[in-house]
């Protein structure tokens, strides 16, 4: 959302209108380098960390960063530079408005404006202007945090019509929170001007570069957009958009039928599609706007770079939700994680991980605690953006037929006893290089317990706000304010996460050829008393760098070792490892005689269930392991077409 912030009506604006436009200052920071600033610029400080120019996407936390592309820009980044009651002011020049009158202050910014503090959002972002040299300030705009996207913003300074000696300042104040780091806040293209009655920006536009979007396949469409602002005193009806792919020929087009007012924006559509080149490769992207009247020409245009493919592979978006049995509002997550499950399954990866309550996976919990802030929300791929479950259903919109980056496959390699082995094979789309890792994430659905911990808070209740809310099972408002337990099954339950929540490390190479498949194999244990036929097996691939997620893939874990020559399906073994004794859970597809021999590490029989007949279907049969020494068995299964065995060890 575009944050506009006028004294005066645009219609006062347009009393002021000089013929000619006035600029008094107008800074992009393109020349700007480190700690250097613009000449005449000057930094207020209290605590080490200052503003600094920076250029392209800078992260100010695991997972937050200066979203777009953009060539030079100053930032202060109190992140990776704590200091505790941090404030640091950028002040520009001392400006000249005598003669000028209706002049207005334009700049872009970038504020997460983040609720990190102890005692909430403490921190905070402002314009302050003083005209006695700096000895008073006034506040003259407030910014305000939006990890969407930057923002553009405007403040009208009639009030200092004809003043000499007038101080801008752009103020950051970290909240003081000895327990927080906090974000920052980064700022571009600051300019004070009296307004023409036409000019528009093109300030961005898309797709953005090296984003899903910026991917697509050699001769198929790639539709091309942006952003219109409007800097002048007279609304936009249209313009003509232009642009040209790696210096070729210049496409047209006409945009009608907007209307942008003054100090407003619309995005916009090309209605010609970029056909992308047949040769896979990087190309470079021009665009441009023109509207008669607009003698401002260094704002119109905008750059990215598109990238043709030889194949495109599926996206499965991969959602992780913070959520708590605890938590009164996340019914709201049961609600709209089942429904696009449900509605969009084959989309997504969704995992519900769980926070301070009897399903918590302390490390993984740990991790996503870190991104999501409060409860329940969501990251989805682990972008910088939080969000709520009620968005899931906008980012399947968005996100569904973005760039997967690399195939991803799994693979059961049939391990034994309670041990799962996944075979994992990544093939990359494009060329890819550096730190690519590979994670296995487990999850469980139906998951149950008893005790009041296990019972789900429920803050849409009668009891308490009596709001509708329909999903997963139940009319949550007609429930009462605690769900008993022995009503509640919860799903997508993150289980583990395996090695860590940031993968592998040297799981894939350093250098990853489009085309070229690369395995890596996962093995681990699922332990009682989780329920396989109940578990879903994903597979993430991370940019270790940013810690993006690619894309994802899943599988239902196999229930057990199966034979088809035996005629033997879904052989399972429990408890693995055994004490006392071990039961073998079995399907055969005919009807068959049965023998069960239990071999030590010698290869000597040391157990026998003697030959039955068994009738199509499941069965079990259980093996007396009480009198059997601690250490590795193996299960063999004989049946009329052939043979199945099956590791099982026993402790004492």
């Amino acid at each position: 959302m575009n944050k506009i912030t006028t004294f005066l009506t645009v219609a006062a604006l347009g009393a002021g209108l000089n013929a000619t436009a006035q600029t008094v200052i107008d800074e992009n920071f393109a020349s700007t380098s480190g700690t250097a600033l613009p000449a005449g610029w000057t930094q207020i400080k209290k605590g080490a960390t200052g503003w600094k120019s920076a250029s392209g996407k800078l992260g100010f936390t695991n997972g937050w960063a200066v979203p777009n592309v953009r060539d030079r820009y100053v930032v202060v980044d109190d992140w990776n530079n704590n200091e505790v009651n941090d404030t640091v002011s950028l002040v520009t020049p001392p400006l000249n408005l005598t003669g000028i009158t209706g002049a207005v202050l334009t700049y872009d910014y970038y504020f997460v404006g983040a609720a990190y503090g102890s005692a909430g959002p403490t921190e905070k972002a402002f314009v302050n202007i003083s005209t006695d040299g700096g000895a008073t300030w006034n506040v003259a705009d407030t910014l305000v945090g939006d990890p969407a996207g930057w923002q553009y913003a405007v403040v009208n300074l009639s009030a200092y019509d004809n003043m000499n000696n007038v101080q801008v300042a752009f103020t950051y104040h970290d909240g003081g929170d000895p327990a927080r780091k906090l974000v920052g806040v980064a700022l571009d293209n600051i300019r004070v001007a009296v307004p023409q009655a036409v000019e528009a920006r093109l300030v961005s536009m898309t797709p953005e570069v090296e984003t899903p979007k910026s991917y697509e396949i050699g001769g198929a469409n790639l539709s091309l957009g942006g952003k219109v602002y409007n800097y002048g005193t007279n609304a936009i009806n249209s313009f003509t958009v232009k642009y040209k792919l790696a210096g070729g020929s210049v496409t047209s087009d006409v945009i009608n039928g907007v209307n942008i007012p003054p100090y407003g924006s619309a995005d916009f559509t090309s209605p010609t599609a970029l056909v992308m080149p047949s040769t896979n490769g990087n190309y470079p992207l021009e665009m441009w706007i023109e509207l008669p009247g607009d003698t401002k020409a260094d704002n119109d245009s905008a750059n990215t770079a598109v990238t043709s493919v030889s194949f495109k592979p599926a996206k499965k978006i991969f959602v992780e939700e913070g959520t708590g049995t605890w938590c009164g509002w996340c019914p709201r997550g049961s609600v709209y994680m089942d429904s696009v499950f449900h509605t969009y399954g084959s989309n997504f990866s969704l995992v519900a991980v769980h926070n301070n309550d009897p399903m918590k996976n302390t490390t993984y919990d740990n991790f996503i605690g870190g991104l999501v802030g409060g409860y329940p929300s969501l990251v989805v791929d682990r972008s910088p953006e939080v969000l709520d479950p009620s968005d899931l259903i906008d980012v399947y919109n968005a996100k569904k037929d973005d760039f997967g980056f690399a195939e991803i496959t799994m693979a059961d390699q049939g391990a034994g006893s309670f041990n799962f082995s996944a075979k994992v094979s990544v093939k990359p789309a494009i060329d890819l290089n550096g730190d690519y890792r590979l994670a296995l994430v487990l999850t469980e659905d139906d998951v149950t317990g008893t005790g009041s911990s296990w019972g789900q808070a429920n803050y849409y209740s009668y009891q308490y706000n009596n709001i509708p809310l329909y999903g997963a099972g139940f009319a949550w408002h007609t429930e009462p304010g605690t769900v008993p337990a022995e009503k509640m099954n919860y799903d997508f339950v993150g289980r583990a996460i395996i090695p860590s929540p940031t993968g592998a490390a040297g799981s894939l190479p350093a250098t990853m050829t489009a085309g070229t498949t690369y395995d890596y194999t996962f093995t681990t244990t699922i332990p009682e008393p989780y329920k396989r036929n109940k578990m879903r097996a994903i597979a993430i691939l991370i940019r270790n760098s940013d810690g993006a997620v690619l894309n994802s893939n899943n599988m239902n874990v196999p229930l057990g070792i199966s034979n088809v020559s035996a005629g033997v399906a879904d052989m399972l073994v429990y408890p693995n490892p055994a004490t006392d004794k071990a039961t073998v859970d079995f399907t055969i597809s005919e009807n068959s005689t049965v023998k069960v021999d239990v071999y030590d590490a010698m290869g000597r029989i040391v157990s026998t269930i003697s030959e039955q007949s068994y009738n199509k279907g499941s069965h079990k049969v259980v093996i007396n392991t009480a009198t059997l020494p601690a250490g590795v068995y193996s299960i063999k299964m004989q049946t009329s077409t052939g043979s199945i065995s099956h590791q099982l060890t026993v402790v004492k």
